[in-house]
């Protein structure tokens, strides 16, 4: 954005110009600085690769108009199911959290997280924004949405037994990052904990937890490698959602060219970036985890044995939001989920 200058005073100072008395330029517009808040520290590869590189993106397109302030690792204060809403409260003007964290708030995207629902990350949001005028937006009336992806496929890893089987899963407590994942734990005979990511790896080094849902990714991210010794894969089990939203108010008071660089680097191709990123570095997981750990794969028999055991639940899950006045089946029908 060019910076935009004031000439005149207008009145006195027009009259001062023509009297011969000169006139002073006004200061350049200050630039819009906008706090971004998150649970993630700074060197987590969505900072890295996708945040970081969108802020110093939307600076330079505008010219310094607009520039970004990271506030990583809850510098802001609270805990990190608490930031949508610190967003929407205007403590932060962006957030970068899960809208898992917050279930209840949520419940349409909480069924974007039933098992089978995208072959991957980025199968998953592209029908996230196929869906999202129609089915997603109306539970972000606080927020301009300036991405919004699946996560890599949810792994199950554990420290002290492996998960092979239906029957290896019975009761045991593993870490979840959302209900709606929660409720597929519980669904194939094991017990749900809420968990953040960042509190993983003392948790499921002390014993607290058996084992912990959540993708690939994050083993290399949050070192989950170092603790745990059983990585089971490729089960059937929902993706996760990552959000970075805006408040709307705070978007709606920016001048219309830095609301546009805004709009223009933000949307589905933002969402892919992060999308493709946590696909590339779940493979990166992967082979991290080999090296010294056992992966686990289900044999096509197991895991049409975990398809099964989740009808039921999707099921009722359907079922559920359809009783509450929420267009359920329409949603899950149009990820073909249902027939």
């Amino acid at each position: 954005m060019e910076s935009t200058r004031r000439g005149f005073l207008g009145g006195a100072g027009a009259a001062g110009v023509a009297s011969g008395l000169g006139f002073q330029i006004m200061p350049a517009m200050a630039a819009e600085e906008l706090k971004l808040a998150t649970f993630v520290p700074n060197t987590h590869i969505i900072m890295a690769k996708v945040l970081t590189p969108w802020a110093e993106k939307i600076a330079k397109d505008s010219g310094g108009g607009v520039t970004v302030r990271m506030f990583p690792s809850m510098q802001l204060g609270g805990k990190p199911p608490e930031l949508y809403r610190q967003m929407a409260r205007g403590i932060s003007d962006i957030c970068f959290t899960l809208p898992g964290y917050t279930s209840g708030d949520f419940p349409m995207m909480a069924l974007t997280e039933l098992p089978g629902m995208a072959d991957s990350g980025t199968d998953g949001t592209r029908k996230i924004w196929a869906n999202f005028d129609k089915f997603l937006g109306r539970e972000f009336k606080e927020a301009k949405v300036l991405a919004l992806w699946n996560s890599d496929s949810a792994a199950l890893m554990s420290k002290n037994k492996p998960i092979r089987t239906l029957e290896d899963l019975r009761g045991l407590k593993i870490r979840t990052p959302s209900a709606a994942q929660s409720a597929q734990l519980t669904a194939l005979g094991a017990t749900p904990i809420d968990m953040p990511a960042n509190q993983i790896y003392n948790n499921l080094d002390r014993g607290v937890v058996d084992a912990a849902m959540i993708p690939m990714s994050a083993a290399i991210d949050f070192k989950l490698i170092e603790v745990a010794r059983y990585f089971t894969i490729d089960g059937p089990l929902g993706r996760s959602n990552f959000l970075v939203a805006m408040n709307r108010a705070r978007y709606e008071k920016l001048p219309a060219n830095l609301r546009k660089t805004i709009d223009d680097t933000t949307g589905l191709e933002l969402s892919l970036q992060g999308a493709r990123t946590y696909d590339e570095q779940n493979d990166a997981g992967v082979a991290a985890a080999r090296k010294d750990r056992e992966v686990i794969t289900l044999d096509a028999a197991e895991r049409k044995r975990w398809l099964d055991a989740f009808k039921p639940h999707i099921n009722e899950r359907v079922g559920e939001g359809e009783k509450a006045g929420l267009p359920a089946r329409g949603l899950v029908s149009a990820y073909g989920l249902l027939g």
